[in-house]
């Protein structure tokens, strides 16, 4: 897959003679009713021998309109990017959501973006994408302007699970709730994030459950509630099973900071500096202060032994 910063930086050849299937839109956490959207992109773009392309933004587009709202992602630029070329999508086209972009008609950035850049013949759209600063709905601005330019429009319908509308903002409030099985429903896979491995105070290897702690690169990256999950974790091309804490160390620490610590079992090797990747699999309890370092310890023991048994199931 290719991937290009923006419209401008896409080269004259682009414009390929079969055109381009293009959806566009945030694709945070590239979740189910995503899925469907990519699935029906790269289908309709191998049936007419076309480019397949993605156009998202960056930064998300509510953080220009909405600066002080804090939107929490799902998921940063790599991980998008990753779960998108899954699908065997062609281009992903990142573009910077500026003031200036924002402000393009609906009809601008059809003409001189998606048909004049990109040669777009088809387009994509979620059941309410909108589209342009007039913020148009996407499917009907397209089935009635689009032909205007020789492009057509189809939309993929709105998907629920267990009575749920599957978007960003469903999977946000999972999340944050802690409800960590139905993120993974909503989603497809368990709700994950990625980060560098960073010096602690290694307390943990003292009590014999030696720590990985992890800086996210991504600051706006969305975290669940403080507590100890069941974890899965990717070191390079081995996966590991582990158990995690997020939180303050209230038996431990007094800085005013949220941690993440993960313990990696049956595992004993050196990887600071390294990139991690931890899928959350389940809650197992809340984040408590412990009276003393030997509670504490004892309290890790019981930890690991429900997480392995989380790892089984």
């Amino acid at each position: 897959m290719n991937i290009y910063r923006g419209f401008d930086e896409l080269p004259p050849s682009q414009r390929l003679a079969g055109g381009a299937v293009v959806t566009i839109g945030t694709f945070d956490g590239v979740h189910t009713a995503h899925a469907e959207i990519l699935k029906t992109l790269v289908e309709e773009a191998r049936r007419r021998n076309a480019a397949s392309a993605v156009v998202t933004f960056s930064p998300h587009p509510r953080a220009l309109f909405s600066p002080h709202a804090g939107v929490r992602l799902l998921s940063d630029e790599r991980e998008k990017a990753r779960l998108i070329e899954a699908y065997g999508v062609d281009l992903l086209i990142v573009q910077p959501f500026t003031q200036a972009f924002a402000a393009l008609s609906a009809e601008e950035f059809l003409r001189e973006d998606l048909v004049g850049k990109l040669g777009t013949t088809l387009v994509v759209t979620g059941y309410d994408h909108s589209f342009g600063r007039e913020k148009y709905n996407a499917f009907d601005f397209l089935t009635n302007v689009g032909p205007r330019y020789g492009v057509e429009a189809i939309r993929v319908p709105r998907m629920e699970i267990e009575g749920i509308t599957i978007s960003s903002s469903s999977v946000r409030r999972a999340v944050e709730g802690g409800d960590i099985a139905l993120a993974r429903t909503l989603l497809g896979r368990p709700y994950s994030l990625c980060g560098t491995v960073v010096r602690g105070k290694q307390l943990g290897r003292t009590l014999g459950y030696p720590t990985a702690n992890i800086r996210v690169g991504e600051p706006a990256k969305l975290l669940p509630p403080d507590g100890v999950y069941a974890v899965r974790v990717h070191v390079a091309q081995e996966v590991f099973g582990g158990m995690m804490n997020i939180g303050m160390r209230p038996t431990v620490d007094d800085y005013p900071g949220r941690s993440i610590e993960v313990n990696l079992f049956d595992f004993d090797r050196d990887i600071y500096g390294q990139t991690l990747s931890v899928e959350i699999l389940a809650w197992v309890r809340s984040e408590v202060k412990f009276s003393s370092l030997d509670n504490l310890k004892q309290q890790l023991a019981k930890d690991a032994r429900r997480c392995r048994e989380l790892l089984q199931a």
